[in-house]
């Protein structure tokens, strides 16, 4: 039986349909995959970058029961008035349609995982911090995390959309022994057989034994201890210069990084397109591609699917695995 898997439209000004459309006709046959949209934003999307291909409307995910294929979900409303390529409150509000319809049928257990096409915090307005907390709320998670899955590695971030100032603040030791922990339980229900986590320093050189910073001998150095004293495979605190080279050439399975553009910046260099935002704690698969909504080249058949591609292929290997 295929895995059933629901898709956001995304912004609909942006680049998201374009994507799913572009990456969608070479796992087609791979799983049930729910769009869920509306029929304007679909129509004027299909017509411009996939005209022939197949689908069906369906009224609800529960109704997807046949074999594998393209299935599209209504959810009302009408996007025909919103132009391509710029930040639209109108749009913003159709994203977030989109994220409560897949969210709601995810919960019912009618879909297996979500893969989420970008959206624009901006457009979506104040109090929108992400579609990772969006869905965490949603489902009343205690814990999760933002991760980012490479071909060669694999990062965590300790804390995410916040500024820099606020992501320092944040850390303490028990939030980072219970991230060690969290981190070594979700590779283990996910069934990866290699768990090696590498703690990446806040400060230069991992703070050079408290010359630059006493983080690490506060809270990371003894967060690592604790965990390993535990039976967790985990080292650290290790200089952040070196250490995602070091887990790209493949001494170290997953890196958990103290914010979000250190673990970012050496993912989307070494991985762009091929990387994928995968939100752990979650009850069902999410994942998503690493790019944002794209408004630049928006309509213009510009768009390169492969981010889409990587995190429509990454919600079904980890279907698998559960």
């Amino acid at each position: 039986m295929p895995a059933t898997i629901g898709i956001t439209t995304g912004d609909p000004a942006g680049i998201g349909l374009e994507t799913v459309l572009k990456a969608i006709p070479s796992l087609l046959t791979s799983a049930r995959w729910v769009l869920f949209t509306d029929r304007s934003a679909f129509q004027r999307n299909v017509e411009l970058f996939n005209p022939g291909i197949k689908y069906r409307w369906i009224r609800s995910a529960a109704e997807c029961i046949d074999d594998a294929g393209l299935f599209l979900l209504d959810v009302g409303g009408d996007s025909s008035e919103i132009p391509f390529g710029g930040k639209n409150e109108a749009a913003g509000q159709r994203a977030i349609a989109y994220l409560e319809a897949a969210s709601n049928a995810a919960l019912r257990r009618e879909i297996q995982a979500i893969v989420t096409a970008p959206v624009s915090k901006e457009a979506i307005g104040p109090g929108f911090k992400g579609q990772t907390e969006f869905f965490a709320l949603r489902a009343g998670c205690v814990q999760f995390a933002m991760a980012f899955f490479t071909p060669s590695f694999k990062v965590v971030l300790a804390t995410i959309h916040l500024s820099l100032r606020e992501a320092l603040d944040r850390i303490s030791l028990q939030h980072y022994v219970d991230l060690i922990r969290f981190t070594d339980n979700e590779l283990r229900r996910f069934k990866f057989d290699r768990r090696r986590i590498a703690v990446a320093g806040i400060n230069p050189h991992a703070g050079e034994n408290g010359m630059f910073g006493r983080e690490e001998i506060d809270v990371l150095g003894p967060a690592v201890e604790i965990c390993a004293a535990a039976g967790i495979d985990v080292s650290g605190p290790h200089s952040a210069d070196s250490l995602y080279f070091r887990a790209h050439t493949g001494e170290f399975d997953v890196v958990i990084a103290p914010y979000h553009d250190q673990g970012l910046i050496p993912v989307k260099l070494v991985a762009h397109g091929q990387a994928t935002n995968v939100t752990m704690g979650l009850p069902y698969v999410r994942t998503s591609p690493d790019h944002g909504t794209g408004f630049p080249i928006a309509g213009k058949g510009l768009a390169d699917p492969s981010g889409m591609a990587a995190a429509l292929r990454c919600a079904l290997d980890l279907i698998a695995r559960t």
